[in-house]
């Protein structure tokens, strides 16, 4: 039988005001018919072996911490643990023997440095020893329900560290879980804020989108293209100031959106410029951007993968997925004022196309969830591969995009 497929996804871990602090690392495994085949001992060497030795953990998760599953057997078995205590959180999985010898390990570890978060954290008799030695718990909000959350919650109020709200899909859900006092936030909900139909999109949303339709175009070509760009100082001066960063380490200074097209070329010019414009969209969540240059660098992989003559397109589909969520609108109604190209639309509307399948898998993928055959026509082979491509070059680019 074929060995199965290493996937690593990353969900954020956000703070009271939207701003994320954190990622947990989840693996999957697929075998051909997309079963799990895999126990804890193996998913946590599968995270680490990716996480530190093919990418590195700082091109992973940036400057922010990464929570990595850990169970009984592993922090027993494994000494000296293959990473150092540094922007690292281990996060004990739930239904963990708590014996003497793991409370000592725990102990041990801790003293060297190490942070620990409680995993689907319920309040029994055995489990409460591990609060004295935990930085965060983590309550699973949806399965809790909101009695269950407040009744667990209650026995909670004496711990000293931080509250994390799991499985928090919705506007709705986050708004009840701050009032609860949660302090730390996982789920979908920044990507699902509340949608108001109807509402009016403020003049500089409308000049923006405007400007990134154009942009987008595959029928708008070199000259046209620096006339857009350049009609815009604000727009080319911040278009200038990312293309003469670090991030691109160029031979010589770029002074002209000319320049820019030359040295770079069309396709560069156009994706930098249209992150840009979505970067300037108004947002509570900054994870939305991260979000969105993942996806858009993952769909141009894929496409290019399965032969696609026009795989900027699927960069255009994947950085336009999260413009609903960045405006608070739906997405029929932004693409009512946004005149992309018919397939982006269908892709983005009702995941139809190659590129629209593939964002159906990706946005899967990003849950945490198996996708069932929306890449059953295209290569998956090497998903997890270009999956940790596109989050280490996105991590590498957005530090440096003047927002």
């Amino acid at each position: 039988m074929e060995a199965p497929s290493v996937l690593v996804a990353r969900q954020p871990i956000c703070d009271r005001h939207r701003h994320s602090v954190g990622y947990e690392l989840l693996f999957r495994a697929h075998d051909r018919e997309h079963a799990m085949v895999v126990d804890d001992e193996q998913a946590t060497a599968h995270v680490l072996v990716t996480s530190f030795a093919d990418i590195g953990v700082r091109q992973l998760v940036g400057t922010r911490f990464a929570a990595i599953n850990v169970s009984r057997r592993f922090l027993l078995e494994v000494d000296p643990l293959p990473f150092g205590p540094k922007n690292i959180v281990l996060e004990l999985l739930e239904d963990q023997v708590v014996d003497t010898a793991l409370l000592d390990r725990l102990y041990e570890l801790r003293s060297a440095g190490y942070r620990f978060a409680l995993d689907d954290y319920t309040w029994t008799p055995s489990s409460a020893p591990l609060l004295e030695i935990a930085s965060l718990v983590k309550l699973d909000v949806l399965a809790l329900g909101q009695r269950g959350t407040e009744a667990e919650l209650s026995r909670l109020q004496d711990f000293g560290g931080k509250l994390v709200a799991e499985k928090v899909e919705t506007e709705a859900e986050f708004e009840r879980c701050l009032q609860l006092g949660f302090d730390l936030f996982q789920g979908y909900f920044f990507c699902r804020p509340e949608l108001v139909a109807g509402r009016p999109l403020s003049t500089g949303s409308l000049h923006a989108l405007h400007t990134a339709a154009q942009v987008a175009s595959e029928e708008v070509g070199f000259e046209e293209l620096e006339r857009i760009v350049s009609r815009d100082p604000g727009l080319t001066v911040r278009l200038l100031r990312l293309l003469n960063s670090a991030a691109f380490s160029l031979n010589r200074k770029i002074g002209t959106v000319r320049d820019a097209l030359i040295m770079l070329g069309e396709r560069n010019v156009r994706q930098w410029t249209l992150l840009i414009l979505l970067a300037g969209l108004p947002t509570h969540a900054d994870e939305l951007l991260p979000t969105a240059l993942v996806r858009a660098r993952l769909l141009e992989q894929l496409a290019t993968q399965r032969g696609d003559d026009e795989p900027s397109g699927a960069f255009v589909v994947g950085l336009f997925s999260v413009v609903d969520a960045l405006l608070g609108t739906p997405m029929d109604e932004v693409l009512i004022e946004v005149p992309l190209a018919d397939e982006h639309t269908a892709a983005l509307l009702r995941h139809e196309g190659p590129n629209g399948r593939a964002l159906q898998a990706v946005i899967a993928h990003e849950q945490g969830d198996e996708w069932g055959s929306e890449l059953d026509d295209d290569p998956i082979s090497g998903f997890g591969a270009t999956y940790l491509e596109a989050v280490r070059w996105a991590t590498d680019a957005l530090p440096d995009v003047p927002v």
